[in-house]
């Protein structure tokens, strides 16, 4: 087998998980805080305007450190946060002093980034694994974040409520977190804690606990402690109800079709078994109001992984997610109710079982049915995930899926596929070092052998110098019918015939910092990657290595360059045009340069260029991203690519364009109005799709939302329009 012997494999393994081994025990010499939570005395109206009496009696947390572009001195600008409890929640000040102005690029949800913000991050257990952040921007517009290891999902929603106010010298926020949004330990009277601070005029991060550069400032290693005087109360009822009804009128044209309507009800149940353990229920879900994937410019001969946005599918998807290497993964839950080109595939009802057992165990159990229809049969999908938290910052993890056909209410003999498998996952309790060894088994009817996933990783985040390497083997009848592999399924345009190939891929990165005494730079990132694909056989079949370096300046401006060195060894003939590329040997370099303005303006931009060597030909690409900003109310943006891609005759010529522009307009920080554009000449389709939410109250929303779907072949022709009303209640019981 060549390279892909087993013997090295595992020789590469143990190096990987020795090397972070030996480690293990360093620590930080960065400052961990302390604060006492106290007991509110009266009540607090959560309007953002920091008045009322009962502040008066909590002590206030102050001198703030640097995180960005500095770690290692004080914030020049004070920032002061105050906590107390109740018998509900936690609630929560802060004063932010600024004679800069704010930075308030928008009021909609779940679009922290360019504002002028503030964070707390909280975690429940301390455990440095799992926790949450709850962010506001300057305007009051909330996000929620579900944090886990190298990883923020603020795609997560869940009640609490917040204000934010603004003067000349400073702004001021008010947050109340109901303990019903958090998972946590009623016996533990120590959590972790953290605030952070994002100025966007000074281009600075500051932190109340100090959390090095070289790591996000919301890292969960980093945490101060919170102690409290008792154990939060425990709820005595926690059930929330969130019942939706929706009317749906739809064109499909090319089944010639006239437009249909369609009325349907369904919800979901949040069910908190303990503090710590949380059931989910859905009946007959709906994501119609789901925002549309963005198109992409696919050059590659594999498929596309995308993100998954519905909600039902986020909290505690770390739980299934943290397996394999990059877009390797055995869970990925865009498999269950969307079809491969990402249409809807009815789900009947689901449930979810996750959470804290104590504070050294997490659960997870998924399972999902989607129904029979005339296209496709009937699926069940069963996920079950438990990671076991040793150490400070360490975890071992086991996963089990498995995919049952159904044909109606009967089971398909034979038609299943199931994974199992598990992680080890070690990290020095100040983050620095940290490896992972993973195995995952596929199990098909018939399938014995080359059926494995097997990976190893080290990591190491240092302030100057930072590396990673990495290994995974992939067996070429390792099936993940409920996951994501990018390149085992190889197609062949000659036959129409799709080969399973397995593989062995090897990836390194080198990377250096250099943090210069500058007002105009923050710091230089020059650095090196190498990934390699060899075929199980021995033939290498890819290797890309990537030059780079980056300037990164004060006015948030950044100046990119890149060296890439491709060399591909095709198995099989490649269909990029209508005469496929043969297959053999292609060794190419092309150099690439990216420009971003300065973010803060109301007008920026973001510039990309590639030219280089393409297989046998050449291709040159340039992306165009202009945004214009009506602070707070008002984001518009248009973007353009194009790639002119010349091969030499018979193969032809190719030039591609994707184009988009979005609109987006808040009216307030609970009604907003988005409109997105997108036309891709490779998919020759375009769309369009309109939405307009409004937060009615908490976690109850009213959505319109259109889209209109148009195949550009020969001519526009629409192919597909749909208008959806929804509305949806949260019912807390």
């Amino acid at each position: 087998m060549g390279f892909c012997n087993t013997k090295l494999r595992l020789a590469v393994l143990i190096f990987c998980f020795i090397g972070t081994y030996l480690r293990a025990q360093s620590d930080t010499s960065f400052i961990r805080r302390t604060l006492n939570i106290t007991a509110i005395t009266s009540d607090i109206k959560v309007d953002g305007i920091v008045d009322d009496e009962a502040w008066d009696n909590i002590p206030v947390q102050t001198d703030f450190w640097q995180q960005q572009p500095v770690d290692n001195k004080r914030a020049d600008i004070q920032t002061e946060v105050k906590v107390g409890y109740s018998s509900d929640g936690i609630y929560i000040s802060a004063v932010m002093f600024d004679d800069n102005g704010q930075v308030i690029s928008t009021l909609k949800r779940d679009n922290f980034g360019g504002n002028d913000g503030f964070v707390v991050v909280i975690d429940p257990i301390h455990q440095r694994n799992n926790g949450f952040a709850f962010a506001l921007n300057a305007g009051g517009a909330q996000t929620e974040i579900l944090l886990s290891p190298n990883n923020g999902d603020d795609s997560w929603d869940n009640r609490w409520r917040s204000g934010a106010k603004q003067y000349e010298d400073r702004w001021t926020i008010e947050m109340f977190i109901p303990y019903k949004t958090l998972r946590y330990d009623k016996d533990n009277l120590e959590w972790g804690i953290n605030f952070v601070r994002f100025d966007q005029g000074l281009n600075e991060e500051h932190v109340w606990s100090q959390v090095p550069r070289q790591f996000d400032p919301g890292d969960l290693g980093y945490c101060g402690t919170m102690i409290w005087d008792k154990a939060p109360e425990q709820q005595k009822s926690n059930i929330a109800l969130i019942p939706y009804a929706t009317v749906n009128t739809s064109n499909n044209f090319n089944e010639g079709e006239g437009a249909k309507t369609n009325f349907a009800t369904g919800g979901d149940a949040k069910i908190s078994l303990t503090t710590g353990l949380n059931l989910d229920l859905t009946v007959n879900p709906d994501f119609s109001q789901v925002e549309v994937d963005r198109q992409v410019s696919n050059l590659t001969r594999f498929n596309i992984f995308f993100p998954e946005r519905r909600q039902f599918f986020l909290e505690n998807a770390d739980l299934f997610n943290n397996y394999g290497q990059f877009a390797n993964q055995p869970f990925y839950s865009r498999r269950i109710g969307l079809d491969p080109s990402g249409n809807t595939v009815p789900i009947l009802y689901g449930a979810r079982l996750s959470g804290n057992v104590n504070e050294r165990l997490r659960v997870g159990a998924l399972n999902m049915h989607s129904k029979t229809t005339d296209n496709a049969l009937g699926q069940n999908f069963t996920s079950v995930a438990t990671q076991y938290n040793i150490g400070k910052r360490s975890s071992i993890q086991g996963l089990f899926l498995n995919r049952q056909a159904y044909d109606g209410s009967k089971t398909i003999s034979g038609d299943y596929g199931r994974n199992a498998g598990g992680v080890l996952n070690l990290s020095t309790a100040d983050g620095k070092w940290s490896g992972q060894a993973g195995y995952i088994h596929s199990f098909k009817q018939g399938i014995k052998d080359k059926n494995s996933h097997i990976y190893g990783r080290f990591d190491y985040a240092g302030e100057r110098f930072r590396t990673f390497a990495f290994v995974q083997n992939l067996g070429e009848n390792y099936f993940a019918d409920m996951g994501f592999n990018a390149r085992i399924n190889n197609f062949n345009p000659t036959t129409g015939e799709v080969v399973r190939i397995g593989y062995t891929q090897v990836g390194n990165m080198l990377n250096y910092y250099i943090y210069p005494d500058s007002k105009k730079i923050n710091f230089h990132w020059s650095g090196i990657e190498n990934f390699v694909i060899i075929n199980n056989g021995g033939l290498l079949n890819d290797w890309y290595t990537r030059f780079r370096h980056f300037i990164f300046f004060q006015n948030t401006s950044q100046l990119r360059f890149r060296l890439n060195h491709i060399y591909q060894d095709l198995v099989f003939p490649f269909a990029l045009t209508e005469t496929p590329l043969p297959a053999g040997q292609y060794d190419n370099w092309e150099f690439n340069i990216q420009l971003n303005s300065d973010q803060r303006k109301d007008i920026n931009f973001s510039l990309f260029s590639v030219y280089g060597g393409f297989y046998n030909g050449n291709k040159f690409t340039n992306t165009l991203d202009v945004n214009f900003r009506r602070q707070p109310w008002g984001n518009f943006s248009v973007g353009l690519e194009n790639n002119r891609i010349r091969l030499p005759e018979p193969y032809g010529n190719l030039d591609i364009t994707l184009a988009t522009a979005r609109a987006e307009l808040n009216f307030s920080t609970s009604l907003f109005w988005t409109t997105f554009f997108q036309y891709n000449t490779q998919a020759k389709r375009m769309n369009v799709n309109t939405r307009l939410q409004w937060r009615y109250a908490p976690m109850s929303d009213i959505f319109l939302v259109y889209t209109d779907n148009y195949n550009t072949l020969d001519r526009l022709t629409p192919t597909g329009r749909t208008f959806v009303f929804k509305v949806n209640y949260w019912l807390g019981l």
